[in-house]
């Protein structure tokens, strides 16, 4: 997602009080994330059936820790999508099928899913028919969430284990001494106090289904999920919107780092990512374009709920699909496809209302998405998928652009070429490799950002001599320094947010999730040198894509490939990662920044003045 928030440069150093009181909560370590201490000792001394844990999230987690659900893995789904374009709702007939494995033995499980929201014009309005459970009826109810490790179970019958925070404990100490159940909902970035839903309770938006029979640990089981009503936008902890934007003639979807599930009931967190088939019947002339390839498009007659007939779009995805980056937009889309000599299909998508000026302007940058893959392709390995697209819808969505997979999103009916090299290449960081959790977004994000510093390099390459000149390369070379020295010249605000430890707030905060983590990269190009550099980020792709990453699984391919294997150098690597990822400064600068950069860089440099670490 490109940024579009500048109002958090000024707000990145909020301070975080300590999570837990002794004795009062278990630690992490002794209880998993998001799974009940009783409940994990039970299944586990007598091999008895248990629910499945309502969370995916860390003890103490204050980013949407009441995202994501246990006991199970999510293999595949298949979107059924009965929608009205015109009215803007999900007709009878819609239903999502999701295909799941139990990685324990499952008396219930749970689901993300907002029907319901306080955001009195965009906000979803849906409402759950039934439920089958490998064809059979199953019961079905919203829950509360609970902060993850609750040791008194999902269902705790104390008030303050569902309560609303933006820190752990909530409020602090004083006020409530345990941690979110789940994030605020905020209307607008005006409201008075970024904490002002502290002590609210949560919304019910756990769907928790209760099959007929337990399901055995290891079994592959189907869950089909009938709703109807209006889908809707998810209000963040910042202020902004994500979801489903309604659009005069249809929609546009763009959903970091939740709002999928204010369209479909999901497992909603980063690394539950199945492969996808997306069967969306909408009226007649409208198109809907998702991730994958478009496989059919099937028209049908009149009806009941369609008068004017309706048509079925197929789209296909078998590589996995993060929550977050599901595509499915409707609307007036003017779609293109063709097929390049290494038989990756790009798709383009724009909506008819916008002007045939602008469009012209658009095609011209979306026909470069080719030659932009190619050469990113180069920096971090071929191109994991077999498609690419755009789809440039007309909503001015505030949560801006995003790297929906092989569909990339973009608002407001334009297109830039920066931000379109900056999603483009989050398909390898945060598409093909993603995050592994919210709290690190700063991952990705300084891939992104990186991106748009390469553009500038290329640009600069190609008018000093081009790429395998001297001059170019040089050229090349001096951008992505300069970018380095002028966010390590950074005062103010912009060194107080640690990038690893963001509140929902601050996740998208300029300078701890973009500037600095791109920073960092053009720091270990320089420490690694420009070949180690190319190879780590290719083993990155190679052993997790398709996956997830970690903080410390990403460093320790950077470790792998240093050029120096002493301890001594191993060492430092290991500080520089805490000092640029993991610390937060005071305010001002100077000081009050990370002390180790790299070799022609500004500020101490890596090897130290003797060549040695």
């Amino acid at each position: 997602m490109a940024p579009l928030r500048p109002w958090h440069k000024a707000l990145a150093g909020i301070a975080v009080p300590a999570a837990v009181i002794a004795g009062l909560i278990p630690s992490t370590s002794a209880l998993g994330a998001g799974t009940s201490a009783r409940a994990t000792g039970q299944a586990a001394a007598t091999g008895a059936c248990s629910p499945g844990a309502h969370t995916l999230s860390a003890f103490g987690s204050r980013m949407y820790p009441d995202t994501g659900n246990g006991g199970y893995t999510s293999l595949h789904s298949d979107v059924d999508m009965v929608y009205d374009a015109a009215a803007n709702r999900f007709l009878p007939g819609n239903h999502v099928v999701l295909d799941d494995r139990a990685t324990q033995c499952l008396t219930s499980f749970s689901l993300d899913f907002e029907r319901r929201s306080d955001n009195p014009t965009a906000g979803p309005d849906m409402t759950v028919g039934s439920v089958l459970v490998n064809g059979q009826p199953a019961g079905f109810r919203f829950v509360q969430p609970t902060y993850p490790g609750d040791p008194r179970g999902q269902n705790d019958p104390n008030p303050q284990a569902h309560e609303v925070s933006q820190t752990s404990p909530v409020g602090g100490p004083e006020h409530n001494p345990l941690p979110p159940a789940c994030s605020p909902e905020l209307l607008s970035s005006n409201q008075a106090k970024k904490n002002s839903q502290d002590d609210w309770q949560c919304p019910a938006n756990k769907l928790v289904i209760q099959p007929s029979s337990p399901i055995q640990d290891g079994t592959a089981f189907t869950v089909d999920i009938s709703y109807t009503g209006r889908p809707g936008v998810h209000n963040d902890g910042d202020g902004t919107k994500e979801g489903w934007f309604r659009a005069p003639d249809g929609s546009l979807v763009s959903t970091e780092p939740v709002g999928t599930e204010d369209w479909m009931p999901l497992n909603d967190y980063p690394t539950a990512k199945p492969s996808y088939d997306f069967y969306d019947t909408v009226n007649a002339g409208k198109v809907a374009v998702a991730n994958g390839v478009l496989v059919d498009v099937k028209h049908h007659g009149a009806d009941a709920e369609f008068p004017r007939g309706s048509v079925t779009w197929h789209w296909h995805s078998a590589a996995p699909v993060a929550s977050y980056l599901v595509q499915s937009s409707v609307g007036n889309y003017q779609l293109t496809e063709r097929t390049a000599d290494n038989g990756v299909r790009y798709y383009e998508a724009q909506d008819a209302s916008i002007s045939a000026a602008r469009k012209k302007k658009n095609l011209a940058l979306m026909n470069m998405q080719q030659n932009i893959t190619e050469w990113e392709s180069q920096f971090t390995g071929p191109y994991p998928f077999t498609s690419d697209g755009i789809v440039i819808g007309t909503p001015p969505v505030n949560s801006g652009q995003e790297e929906m997979q092989t569909m990339i999103a973009f608002n407001g009916g334009t297109i830039n070429l920066p931000t379109l090299y900056h999603e483009n290449l989050h398909q390898w960081w945060d598409d093909n490799v993603t995050e592994s959790g919210y709290s690190m977004t700063f991952f990705k994000e300084g891939f992104g950002q990186l991106a748009q510093y390469l553009l500038q390099a290329r640009n600069a390459e190609t008018a000093a001599g081009g790429p395998y000149s001297r001059r170019g390369e040089a050229a090349f070379n001096r951008v992505l320094i300069r970018h380095f020295d002028q966010t390590y010249a950074s005062g103010g605000y912009f060194w107080t947010g640690s990038p690893s430890n963001p509140t929902p707030w601050t996740l998208f905060a300029n300078s701890a999730t973009y500037e600095r983590p791109a920073a960092v990269y053009i720091a270990l190009r320089q420490i690694l040198g420009k070949i180690n550099f190319t190879e780590a980020l290719a083993q990155i792709q190679r052993d997790y894509g398709g996956g997830s990453i970690t903080e410390s699984q990403e460093e320790a391919v950077f470790h792998r490939w240093m050029p120096r294997k002493s301890a001594a150098c191993q060492a430092r690597l290991s500080q520089f990662f805490a000092e640029w990822w993991d610390t937060a400064y005071g305010h001002g600068g100077g000081a009050n920044r990370p002390q180790i950069t790299g070799p022609g860089l500004a500020g101490p440099g890596f090897y130290g003045a003797s060549g040695g670490c």
